[in-house]
Formats: C-alpha cells, sequence, structure tokens
C-alpha cells in the first residue's frame, strides 16, 4: 500500500487576503461607484411598467429615449460621475449609445400592431 504523501503547510493554502491586513478593508470599499448608470436603469424600469401594461409601441420610445439620454450623459459628464456608463472612449461610448437609441425608437415606429 501507498502511503498519502505529505503535504505539510500545503494543505491550507494562503489566500490573497492573508499577507496584507489592509486588503480586506480594501477589497470592501467599491472602486468605482456606479454614478449616472442609475438614470438607465430608472430608464428602462419606466419602459418596463409600459411593456407590461401592453404599450409595446410606448416601451420602444422610452427604451430608445433612455439611451438618449445615457448618451447625452455620456456626452457632457466628466467620467467621475459617469460610474458605469464608462466603458470606452467617450465618443465611442456615445455614439454606440445614439446609434443603438435611435435604432430601438427606429423599430418601435414601425411596428405594426393592429390585428387582422
Amino acid at each position: 500500500m501507498s502511503e498519502a504523501p505529505d503535504r505539510g503547510d500545503r494543505s491550507r493554502r494562503a489566500g490573497p487576503l492573508d499577507d496584507d491586513p489592509e486588503a480586506e478593508r480594501r477589497a470592501a470599499v467599491p472602486r468605482q461607484p456606479l454614478g449616472a448608470w442609475w438614470v438607465g436603469v430608472l430608464g428602462l424600469a419606466g419602459a418596463g411598467v409600459l411593456l407590461v401594461t401592453e404599450n409595446l409601441r410606448a416601451y420602444g420610445y422610452a427604451v430608445g429615449v433612455t439611451m438618449g439620454l445615457l448618451a447625452l450623459l455620456r456626452a457632457v459628464l466628466p467620467p467621475r460621475l459617469l460610474g458605469g456608463l464608462v466603458v470606452r472612449g467617450r465618443w465611442v461610448d456615445v455614439a454606440t449609445l445614439s446609434l443603438l437609441g435611435v435604432a430601438v425608437a427606429v423599430l418601435a415606429s414601425t411596428l405594426r400592431l393592429d390585428v387582422r
């Protein structure tokens, strides 16, 4: 029979917080606040209410307007206030949000909701 290998101190691996007593305190502090990201959450929550009330076209417009508002905020506010909206470069983010907002609004305007 073979014996189990001697693990010594390796049986309990040291974690990243074991070396530094202040690391746990720093890990608990958020590094990037969400900032103006909450505007998008509130806008999409309002759009969700429109969707639940079966107003699909208004839902699409609300999503498009929310994305347009987020693009405007990304264009004018400094990155420290935007938090989760800062993904790429300023103008790449603005162009992406604007293009997607317009696309959603245009698609909402072309919906055929009449029943035949």
